[in-house]
């Protein structure tokens, strides 16, 4: 797959042909049945190691930046210098499963924010990126096209994540008063994918009520630079540090599903 892309960045030219060759990895399915849980019903199958094997090395030949991986493990910088973040396989259990609904995400850290994106869609063969400040696109097959948030599908996601406890009752609540609220149709796709559906347009929103930045990070950015809206389930902005996600075609639908969500957790205390 060959990408027309000028003036890009040399971390996002590398990220993108880590990511490539991560998905292609991840799509020969290699590895798929020999799975290990990692306690209660979170999966680990031998393709998430090689795959973020491949691409640690791919970008660790290129750059000489520590990566944080969610099966090799690592940590953020605590002086803000650069890093990379990598969830080999976004939704391993659809993958184990045979359901194409995961991706490969990595995100570029520097200075405390995710300045790059790029994420692996094994659903429909393309790549996404974001630079911050540069906008958002998708490549397939050579072909490349803007991305840009709409609410026009008028479906939302929603999922706890690890959630646990009062977080978990929220999320419980919030559901089911986005379908008794009956303005959206309502999915769940177990996997962070979601994030760069919202950015093509395909989905109009996605809440996530437990999610770290090594499995969101790179969707965060993806969803901004098409124009979304990005926020914290409590409404304040996303940061690294943050532990959930609301991300929205635009501050009107965003602004909406904060208030469900916080009517949502007035009922569960």
């Amino acid at each position: 797959m060959t990408y027309s892309v000028d003036g890009i960045r040399p971390e996002t030219r590398a990220a993108i042909e880590a990511v490539e060759r991560g998905l292609e990895l991840a799509r020969s399915g290699v590895g798929a049945q020999d799975i290990t849980s990692k306690g209660g019903r979170d999966l680990v199958t031998a393709t998430d190691i090689g795959v973020e094997d491949l691409v640690r090395g791919i970008v660790g030949d290129a750059f000489r930046v520590p990566t944080v991986g969610e099966e090799r493990g690592g940590d953020v910088p605590i002086d803000g210098s650069a890093c990379w973040l990598l969830d080999p396989i976004c939704g391993t259990r659809n993958f184990a499963s045979g359901i194409p609904l995961y991706c490969v995400n990595l995100a570029l850290v520097e200075g405390d924010q995710i300045n790059v994106a790029v994420v692996g869609d094994a659903s429909t063969d393309e790549i996404h990126v974001a630079e911050r400040g540069r906008g958002a696109w998708a490549s397939r097959h050579g072909d490349r096209r803007q991305l840009a948030t709409t609410e026009l599908s008028q479906t939302i996601v929603i999922e706890s994540g690890r959630s646990i406890g009062a977080r978990r009752e929220h999320a419980a609540r919030f559901a089911r008063d986005a379908i008794s609220a009956d303005r959206w149709d309502v999915r769940n796709l177990g996997s962070t994918l979601s994030l760069p559906y919202v950015a093509a347009g395909r989905v109009a929103a996605y809440a996530l009520f437990s999610a770290t930045a090594l499995h969101a990070g790179a969707g965060t950015l993806l969803v901004a630079e098409a124009g979304g809206a990005v926020s914290d389930i409590e409404g304040l902005p996303w940061t690294l540090r943050s532990d959930s996600i609301v991300a929205s075609a635009d501050t009107g639908l965003h602004q909406d599903l904060i208030g469900v969500v916080r009517a949502a957790k007035d009922l569960s205390r």
